[in-house]
């Protein structure tokens, strides 16, 4: 299966904070991700910084 992980980068540190994601929805300004099991988050004020479609791996970046 080929589910990604979301990437958060703050203050040139990256972080996982999910895995096993299967979906990236961008609704109203906010970034909304969902993995495998339906556990859902919404980043606010985060825009996506690049997507690796190599090693499923999707990075966010705080808006500025």
């Amino acid at each position: 299966m080929c589910q990604s992980k979301v990437i958060v980068i703050e203050n040139g540190k990256a972080e996982v904070v999910m895995t096993d994601v299967t979906l990236l929805e961008v609704k109203n300004g906010k970034i909304i991700v969902k993995n495998l099991l339906g556990k859902e988050l919404i980043f606010d004020e985060y825009q996506i910084d690049y997507i690796d479609l190599i090693s499923h791996k999707i990075y966010l970046r705080l808006s500025t």
